[in-house]
């Protein structure tokens, strides 16, 4: 069992970030529940990402992960790059899921994307499938869940959903 939530129970582990007309986020909740971790490598988005912000029940979970990331790296900058870590593409953000009504698991703070320009929606040949040891599993031994492969079942080919670039920690049931 997962120390995550489902995606259904994110309003009762994270909080809910509504706000009561629920078209923005609560700033209450956001100031109690939204934290800055800083990663151990450098990222860019459009310019340098020296922190980014994430859900407080995450923030160690995430930096344990871009830790491991970092050591499977060898500490090489240039290998981060080839691998597309260094390309951030978002955390938190309040929002609903592309093309759904329901609130993105990003507006709960508990997900991050990397290197969109070669993990895109709907892409079942993610980049990141060809580093499944070295930055997926990693990930997937905190509990979490990659986008690239929502089933487990080590294969991005038969997503209807492939969302490669996506990494969460919340469940899908």
């Amino acid at each position: 069992m997962s120390l995550w939530p489902t995606q259904a129970g994110a309003d009762a582990f994270y909080g809910s970030p509504r706000s009561v007309n629920s078209s923005t986020v609560n700033m209450n909740w956001y100031r109690a529940n939204i934290t800055f971790v800083q990663p151990p490598f450098f990222m860019r988005m459009v310019g340098p990402v020296k922190r980014f912000p994430i859900h407080v029940k995450c923030a160690e979970a995430t930096l344990a992960w871009l830790d491991q990331v970092w050591r499977n790296a060898g500490r090489d900058q240039r290998v981060i790059d080839n691998w597309g870590m260094s390309v951030f593409s978002g955390s938190y953000c309040y929002r609903t899921m592309r093309g759904l009504q329901h609130l993105s698991m990003h507006a709960y703070g508990c997900a991050m994307d990397f290197d969109a320009p070669r993990n895109s929606l709907h892409d079942t040949t993610p980049h990141f499938a060809t580093l499944r040891q070295q930055v997926v599993e990693p990930f997937l031994k905190l509990g979490g869940v990659w986008g690239g492969d929502w089933n487990g079942n080590g294969e991005s080919a038969d997503e209807r959903r492939a969302d490669g670039m996506h990494f969460q920690f919340a469940r899908l049931n």
